[in-house]
């Protein structure tokens, strides 16, 4: 994936034909192939009209650009706001707490305990996973997955709809959903004070987390 800053749509197409043309070079030299159906082309902007510009590589491989795309593991969309993302994690989130449900459900009668570590170990390792790139105190998001925990909490306790959620969560001592994030973002900061000064993670972010 390469992105590139700026409004000049033709001069940024022209940079990728060039970065093409780089890349198409080097892996001839180095016998290297391409899988063409992999490339993708996103236009990185925040304007209403959405961009229809393509490249064409060398190959005669037209790639158009698209409005989202997967990018180690992570949907961005054109103006990155991260709501393609959070969705997909939120539909992968309920498919897996159904399945949960579902093993609650059996004649194994699983305790309390049981079904917290099922439901720390299969769901919150999805829903927290990465958040560290686009959670920043989203109430929207925020709703949606306070949802999902609930419901989990309900099942575990047997309890009824309207059960305090605070009550729920010292029950089974798990904290909430907005902790669990602000917690996860924690930790990345303090290992990116751990690196090196000129790892290059750490020339990349805040000055406040150099200090």
């Amino acid at each position: 994936m390469l992105y590139i800053k700026g409004r000049n749509i033709d001069k940024n197409v022209k940079i990728l034909k060039n970065a093409a043309k780089i890349a198409f070079t080097w892996a001839e030299n180095n016998a290297v192939q391409f899988d063409d159906l992999k490339s993708e082309l996103i236009h990185f902007e925040r304007h209403k009209i959405i961009l229809k510009q393509m490249i064409i590589l060398l190959n005669n491989m037209i790639i158009k650009s698209k409005t989202c795309v997967q990018w180690l593991k992570v949907w961005l969309n054109r103006k990155l706001n991260f709501k393609v993302h959070v969705q997909t994690k939120i539909t992968t989130v309920t498919k897996t707490l159904h399945s949960l449900f579902k093993l609650m459900n059996n004649e194994w009668e699983l305790n309390v305990k049981s079904e917290k570590q099922l439901y720390l170990t299969y769901i919150t390792s999805i829903s927290n996973y990465d958040v560290e790139i686009w959670w920043n105190n989203q109430k929207s998001y925020l709703v949606k997955f306070y949802k999902l925990q609930n419901a989990a909490l309900q099942k575990i306790l047997s309890a009824f709809q309207t059960s305090l959620i605070n009550a729920m969560q010292i029950e089974v001592e798990i904290s909430s959903v907005k902790m669990q994030l602000n917690q996860k973002c924690k930790n990345y900061a303090i290992w990116i004070v751990e690196l090196l000064k000129k790892h290059s993670i750490r020339k990349k972010t805040f000055i406040s987390y150099s200090s």
